[in-house]
């Protein structure tokens, strides 16, 4: 399939603090993206990507798999699929994905979060962060420690014809509840002019720090927990030519359901 690549949005940002390493052959400061929100809400899930190509872009992100059969969680390089049941399974370079972001991951602040009794509450102290660094830019977090608790799904691979990813949900997702469980958190803010593209604001996805489950994350409760943020400035997107994707109404307004899709 061939791909269109655009590349957008470049201003300067001097890193506070380098914590962790990134893949030599990646572009710093630099947000990848596999097609648009849009598109997949509308139910465009043929694979745009590769995992492989991914991996070439970065080393922390979120997404999902061709078909969305199941959860894209990203880290240290890895990219771990989240499938129906909450397991989850290292796909090879060649699975492919209908939207994803990633970059190479450094750490420009580390915050310790304090007293996290909702999901609402963790995006209220992250975009604290975001607001002293720039809200207009974009923004990967890393959140480690251990957890009461941690609400996440995922859901059922879909078959073609496509549905609309809320239509979807409606009935092909699955709920998980964890109890004193350690992970990991990925998430991701795109400012609010990104919502003909993505999920302004701030969405994620976990992982068990045994890597044995995970999913979009719903809700959650911790005492503690420790983030990594890194605020990225300049934006990469790949788009199919083919002509499912070109008679998508791109244009539309699917706010509601956007927000539908985020919540259980």
């Amino acid at each position: 399939m061939k791909k269109i690549y655009l590349g957008l949005i470049s201003v300067a940002l001097c890193a506070v603090i380098s914590c962790s390493p990134v893949q030599p052959d990646a572009k710093k400061d630099t947000l990848f993206q596999v097609a648009t929100l849009q598109s997949l809400m509308l139910g465009y899930y043929d694979g745009v990507s590769t995992v492989g190509e991914l991996k070439q872009n970065g080393s922390i992100g979120i997404g999902c798999f061709e078909g969305v059969n199941g959860e894209l969680i990203m880290l240290d390089g890895t990219v771990y699929q989240a499938l129906f049941d909450g397991s989850i399974k290292t796909p090879d370079d060649a699975a492919k994905i209908p939207f994803a972001n990633t970059t190479p991951f450094e750490c420009d602040t580390s915050i310790q979060l304090e007293n996290i009794d909702s999901l609402e509450a963790l995006k209220t102290q992250l975009s604290a962060v975001v607001e002293k660094n720039g809200r207009n830019l974009f923004c990967f977090a890393r959140i480690d420690g251990d957890f009461e608790t941690a609400n996440f799904r995922s859901e059922y691979a879909q078959k073609k014809p496509y549905k609309p990813l809320a239509k979807a949900m409606e009935t092909d997702q699955t709920f998980f509840d964890l109890t004193s469980v350690s992970g990991t958190i990925v998430g991701l803010y795109c400012p609010d002019y990104m919502d003909k593209l993505n999920t302004p604001g701030w969405h994620f996805h976990f992982i068990t720090k045994d890597k044995k489950m995970g999913g979009h994350l719903l809700e959650i409760k911790a005492k503690t927990l420790s983030a990594e943020l890194d605020m990225t400035t300049s934006f990469k997107m790949i788009l199919p030519e083919d002509e499912a994707f070109q008679n998508a109404g791109l244009a539309q307004d699917l706010s509601a359901d956007i927000r539908a899709v985020e919540v259980k």
